[in-house]
């Protein structure tokens, strides 16, 4: 009897140990597929941050796409419903335009490090810091601000933003 009780437990042991082991396994499928996102995620990032990038830095392309359109690179913008320092001078449709697309690239980025961070892949404070600059770009109504509805973010990005915007609206209340 002692000898079945044994046999028992151990079968018992064994069916315990292959479902943990399964569990694991399954944890690690999870992972390494988070990871693979991650990863993608980064990698279109980087291209739309560096295609913005390089767009901004490419002003005779930027002119010509200006001129084409029927616009003088060289006008002073004066639709802007963000202000310029008056210290700043006089802003260019050509440096709006490298402007807006220096910001798209920030937004970008910007994207990419809040999911990196909503999935685990980035070192605590990183989140907070990034939300704290993007935060100084609402209140100081800077390019940053003004482009941000110009892509379709995820839900979650746009809820935090959203909720960054409201909070810089309830402090201007205020």
């Amino acid at each position: 009897m002692a000898q079945k009780n044994w046999k028992d437990t151990a079968e018992i042991v064994g069916i315990v140990a292959i479902v943990a082991s399964l569990i694991f396994v399954g944890l690690q499928l999870k992972q390494s597929q988070d990871i693979a996102l991650a990863a993608s995620y980064q990698a279109r990032t980087t291209t739309l941050a560096e295609a913005f990038s390089a767009r901004a830095a490419n002003t005779q392309a930027l002119a010509a796409e200006l001129r084409i359109q029927g616009i003088n690179p060289e006008d002073e913008v004066t639709r802007l419903s963000i202000e310029i320092p008056e210290s700043a001078g006089v802003l260019t449709e050509l440096e709006y335009r490298a402007g807006i697309m220096h910001a798209l690239s920030m937004w970008q980025q910007w994207n990419n490090i809040y999911y990196q961070n909503e999935m685990g892949f980035m070192p605590e404070g990183n989140w907070p810091r990034l939300r704290a600059a993007i935060k100084r770009n609402f209140e100081r109504r800077t390019l940053a601000s003004f482009v941000y509805d110009a892509f379709e973010w995820s839900p979650e990005f746009q809820r935090e933003i959203e909720a960054i915007i409201a909070e810089v609206d309830v402090e201007k209340s205020q």
